[in-house]
């Protein structure tokens, strides 16, 4: 059937729909997002929708007060947050806490602990907001959430690749080449196309999806290349920090593509590196229930 991936007798959608973790995000999300994009948006209207959530509420508190995600003074209510922190950070931190459940967990698949992927995604995140400052990208928030929920899909393939890791693993080491390729050629599809259906099913803008599904192969993206190759490097520097290696650490360096075309030096990725590195403290109990 044209258009359709398989692995053995399954394709790409029907994994899409066969998958129970596939998760969707929660009505409290879908209205942040969506009043945050809005210009008329009020602060009360904001504050009411967040704290009909209390665990969220309760969560967004915790990280906008952590040293993890960088701010020093003492927020104690949502309406104060909006205040200091502006809609766009609080809007970052609704998503980082809505997708917490769904990324701290162990990924058998791909060698990951408890936690692991949640740091890696985390860091991405806070690496691609950082450079895309220092490179005038002029969203640098949506920078933010690509990088969140680049390896989304690496929770919906883990059982897939919990099956055939020793394949691919063998893949990469006999024919040296990247995991991303051997995960196409034994799965017949990879964790970027996988997180790229996520973000379709949350009907995240396309310049997201993008982003998600060309992570590894920034060259690929045309809506928003700017973009997906912020997360590429944001995703490789968190790698080379050694945050979320796992098994598909191997043969990632940065694409000529991503840093040519954002102006990028080795010496300002590392200088990145060097301030994110400061704030990465204690995630582990950052936004626990």
């Amino acid at each position: 059937m044209k258009g359709l991936i398989f692995v053995g007798e399954l394709s790409l959608n029907d994994v899409v729909q066969r998958v129970e973790e596939l998760p969707a995000l929660p009505h409290v999300t879908y209205r942040v997002l969506e009043l945050t994009s809005r210009p008329d948006t009020t602060l009360s209207q904001l504050t009411e929708i967040i704290t009909q959530d209390q665990v969220l509420t309760a969560k967004v508190l915790r990280m906008a007060n952590s040293v993890y995600y960088g701010y020093a003074r003492r927020i104690y209510g949502i309406t104060e947050a909006l205040l200091i922190l502006g809609f766009s950070t609080v809007r970052n931190l609704v998503m980082a806490a809505s997708v917490y459940n769904v990324m701290d967990r162990e990924v058998q698949g791909y060698f990951l602990p408890r936690g692991e992927l949640w740091k890696h995604s985390m860091s991405t995140a806070l690496i691609a907001r950082s450079l895309a400052k220092k490179t005038g990208y002029e969203l640098p928030d949506q920078a933010f959430v690509a990088g969140l929920l680049h390896d989304m899909g690496k929770i919906i393939l883990n059982t897939y690749m919990n099956q055939k890791f020793e394949d691919v693993i063998s893949k990469v080491n006999t024919e040296n080449i990247p995991f991303m390729a051997a995960e196409r050629q034994i799965l017949g599809f990879d964790h970027a196309m996988m997180g790229s259906r996520v973000a379709e099913k949350w009907n995240l803008p396309s310049e997201l999806v993008e982003a998600i599904a060309n992570h590894h192969t920034p060259a690929l993206a045309k809506h928003n290349p700017k973009l997906t190759s912020l997360v590429h490097v944001a995703d490789a520097a968190s790698m080379s920090m050694g945050i979320g290696l796992g098994g598909d650490g191997l043969l990632y360096p940065f694409d000529g593509f991503a840093t040519e075309l954002l102006g990028m030096t080795s010496e300002l990725i590392e200088e990145t590196i060097a301030e994110i590195a400061d704030s990465l403290i204690d995630a582990e109990t950052m936004i626990e229930n």
